[in-house]
């Protein structure tokens, strides 16, 4: 039998899980035929065959979750037509083919592995996290994924299914990158509300807001900008990460170069982005490029926000619920729709001067009665 691995899908994910399968065992397949939809941290991802032949094997069913590396199907020897060219680049990343050949019953099992560093360990006796009840995502459980489980709640001892082990691979994705945000920014947070009155119940409010963002940015282009390597690389486009919850947990798609787009594709890609994120999940080419983030939790609940820094982006709006608001106008108070801004930056490449400046544009932006 030759095997075909999980291969790596990029951004150097270590699982999937398999969302449907394409073909079933004894079926013929065509080389680049699609074998199988699985899921990634935050996409779904179609995998196809490295080969023609026979499938003579599926080593995990749908809802499984698989390692990368691990073998995915296996192919019948004498009947495999390899490709001449070994570089399967026909997914994201690098795929890791194998020529191993292994009767059926050398295959062996994959026993859940508990590995971890004696630094690790102590950190989660620390912690009061029962390693025994987790599963790591690479050969051994990291710092990352113990202080994860730590922030979401320690499985108690008695527990039949661990809380983890049942997470979403998006879910699971955010406990690691809120982890990696909280020990990597140093963060700061500037709170404001402006006036809406001028088009409040006239335009899009998520429209707007994606206006505003990039007004802002061309003025304070350092808002707009990846901090890596102790370097600030401000970005030759406003690509405009967009917070979007879902019951599978939450998506963060890109508008990328807003400001060559019609305000009519920006709110038809928004809208598509939050029925994709619903019902079968958004492309990975969609969630890549984010160089400023925003979040409109307002259109649920909530007036300010600390909203979180993802590295290596510096900026993250966040837009609360708009409210009426008293306000003065000819030194006489009057009610007016006010919306709430909390605005987060990385302290280490952002100062407080260029946050403030970023606001006051943004607020100049949302109070003004045109969009652009």
């Amino acid at each position: 039998m030759k095997l075909f691995k999980l291969p790596d899908l990029g951004e150097g994910l270590p699982d999937a899980v398999i969302r449907q399968w394409h073909v079933a065992e004894g079926d013929r397949v065509a080389a680049d035929e699609t074998l199988v939809t699985v899921e990634t941290a935050k996409a779904l991802v179609d995998v196809p065959s490295p080969w023609s032949g026979t499938l003579e094997k599926r080593f995990a069913a749908e809802g499984d979750t698989v390692q990368v590396g691990q073998p995915l199907v296996g192919f019948a020897e004498a009947e495999t037509a390899e490709e001449p060219d070994s570089d399967s680049g026909t997914v994201v990343g690098k795929i890791d083919q194998t020529g191993q050949v292994l009767a059926r019953e050398q295959i062996p099992a994959h026993a859940p592995r508990r590995l971890a560093t004696p630094s690790v360990r102590a950190l989660a006796r620390r912690l009061g996290v029962n390693l025994t009840q987790m599963r790591p995502a690479g050969e051994r459980f990291t710092a990352e994924e113990v202080r994860a489980a730590a922030a979401l709640g320690s499985p108690a001892e008695n527990r039949e299914k661990s809380p983890a082990a049942t997470m979403s691979p998006a879910r699971r994705a955010m406990a690691l990158a809120m982890s990696r945000a909280r020990d990597a920014v140093m963060p700061m947070t500037l709170c404001d509300q402006v006036d809406i009155s001028s088009w409040w119940g006239s335009e899009p409010p998520t429209l707007r807001l994606i206006r505003a963002i990039q007004r802002a940015c061309e003025a304070e282009p350092s808002m707009n900008a990846l901090y890596e390597d102790g370097v600030l690389k401000p970005a030759a486009t406003i690509n405009i990460g967009l917070a979007v919850d879902s019951p599978r947990g939450l998506f963060v798609p890109v508008l990328k170069n807003v400001a060559s787009r019609l305000d009519s594709e920006l709110l038809q890609q928004v809208e598509d982005f939050k029925v994709q994120a619903r019902d079968q999940g958004i492309a990975q080419r969609d969630l890549q490029g984010a160089t400023i983030l925003l979040s409109n939790f307002g259109g649920m609940a909530g007036r300010y926000a600390t909203p979180v820094v993802m590295p290596p982006l510096v900026a993250i709006v966040g837009a609360g619920r708009v409210f009426e608001g008293v306000v003065a106008e000819d030194h006489k108070p009057v009610v007016r729709p006010l919306l709430p801004l909390s605005i987060s930056a990385d302290h280490r490449a952002v100062t407080g001067g260029e946050l403030a400046r970023f606001l006051k544009i943004l607020m100049q932006a949302l109070s003004s009665s045109g969009s652009n």
